[in-house]
């Protein structure tokens, strides 16, 4: 979260202004240029609180000379006017930090950070000689500079010098500040100073209460585990800024504080508006939630709807989870096909076998000797008892399938093999049982056929 990205937020130009209309001129003398007029009266007294030396006139005329260059960019012939200025052996204090803000604007204007950072600093070498309020600004502004160039711990001592000494704290300071703070990781503070800006922002008409500083609200609290807070804030988001996302991340604090149900219904009326449409997993998390309330036809029309619009990737386990909720809302013909395609995907011994069952109940026998073969053959060098026991079931059941097919030859040799392998008594006796079935089976074909 970035909310100061860039060195051009900073008044460094409205700085520079500053320290120039506050000079104490040679009189008769005025400055002209566009960098000059600016907020003259208003700087002049509040530099009355420190006494600021004269600028003689050969130093002001090398300053306006640099200004007049700057103003028409041509800023290689403005800094050599500047380090000659500097150099002279009759410059004071207050001459050498006007020369520096000039050294510091041309900076600027080419984006060079670290050279603005080192002009300012300069600056600060002759605090006792410039104005206050420009010495404040130039605090301020290294901080935001620093802030820029990703050192935020000299960004935050700056502003540690800066804080105590100024009569007012702007809103959007704050909201620095409590940037500054919260890129620390020092969470705590951070939501200090950024409810302090939210508060002083309610109490004017002037200033809009903005949707990113609750972002960093709810980003801190996060951090800190606060999730009840986290929830209060993504209320007033929600509210005030209805996004897609704030539903989606409302309904994930219910269900981390354990209120499901609200996070259930948050989740499905973000759905309803569409605001799921374009996150895969968040559809797919719909249907297992329509699942989980009981109510299965629903999650298979939240599934279908979505890989008909190509919202969802169709996975086996998306296929699977569809044939689930057909399963539950026993629409057993339509639960085959998206069973079928993630088992075969995925070889799934277990899936085969339900598949499996699933075409018996419906009578496809057919097609269940082929899903009963799939699960032999997955479980077939298994090791694992269940695995085992489900494979022995799944031929028995092969055989069943053969015998209501009249496949009297295949059945006798798909139980034989199940015989081989069974070692429980009670399968034993299962196999022995369906064997007499399938001779009475043969029987009554052949007196019919007689």
């Amino acid at each position: 979260m970035n909310m100061i990205k860039t060195i051009k937020s900073l008044p460094m130009a409205v700085a520079a202004a500053a320290i120039l209309a506050a000079l104490p001129l040679p009189q008769g003398v005025s400055l002209s240029g566009k960098a000059f007029a600016q907020e003259e009266k208003s700087y002049a007294e509040q530099a009355k609180t420190r006494k600021v030396p004269a600028m003689s006139l050969d130093i002001h005329k090398k300053i306006q000379k640099a200004q007049e260059a700057m103003d028409l960019k041509e800023f290689g012939e403005a800094k050599e006017i500047l380090n000659e200025t500097l150099q002279s052996s009759k410059i004071n204090e207050y001459e050498k930090a006007v020369a520096w803000q000039l050294k510091a604007m041309i900076s600027y204007e080419e984006d060079n950070t670290a050279e603005t950072i080192r002009a300012y600093e300069e600056i600060l070498k002759y605090s006792d000689s410039i104005p206050v309020a420009l010495e404040l600004n130039i605090l301020y502004g290294l901080a935001q500079l620093y802030y820029s160039e990703e050192n935020y711990k000299k960004a935050l001592e700056y502003i540690k010098i800066w804080e105590p000494r100024t009569d007012l704290v702007s809103v959007n300071q704050l909201v620095f500040i409590a940037q500054v703070y919260y890129t620390l990781t020092n969470f705590e503070t951070s939501l200090e100073y950024i409810y302090r800006a939210i508060s002083e922002a309610q109490a004017v008409d002037t200033v809009e209460v903005k949707e990113s500083w609750y972002g960093m609200a709810l980003s801190a609290h996060w951090e800190l585990g606060q999730f009840t807070k986290v929830r209060d804030v993504l209320e007033i988001l929600l509210i005030n800024w209805p996004k897609p996302q704030y539903w989606i991340q409302l309904a994930g604090v219910y269900q981390e504080l354990g209120d499901e149900k609200t996070s259930y219904s948050l989740t499905e009326a973000a759905y309803k508006q569409g605001f799921l449409d374009d996150k895969p997993v968040q559809l797919v998390n719909v249907a297992q939630i329509m699942l989980a309330r009981g109510a299965p036809i629903k999650c298979a029309w939240v599934l279908e709807k979505a890989f008909k619009e190509d919202r969802v990737e169709k996975t086996p386990q998306n296929y699977k989870t569809l044939g689930q909720c057909y399963l539950m809302a026993t629409e057993y013909e339509k639960a085959l096909k998206p069973l079928s395609a993630a088992a075969k995907s995925e070889s799934d011994g277990d899936l085969w076998f339900q598949i499996g069952q699933v075409q018996m109940q419906l009578t496809h026998y057919k097609d269940a000797i082929n899903s009963f073969d799939a699960v032999a053959k997955a479980f077939e060098k298994s090791k694992d008892a269940k695995e085992k026991d489900k494979r022995l079931t799944a031929i028995m059941q092969k055989g069943q399938a053969q015998t209501e097919l009249k496949l009297f030859k295949e059945a006798h040799e798909t139980f034989d093999e199940a015989r081989k392998i069974a070692t429980d008594q009670k399968d034993k006796r299962m196999i022995t049982q369906w064997r007499n079935y399938l001779k009475a089976e043969e029987a009554r074909e052949e007196m019919l056929k007689g």
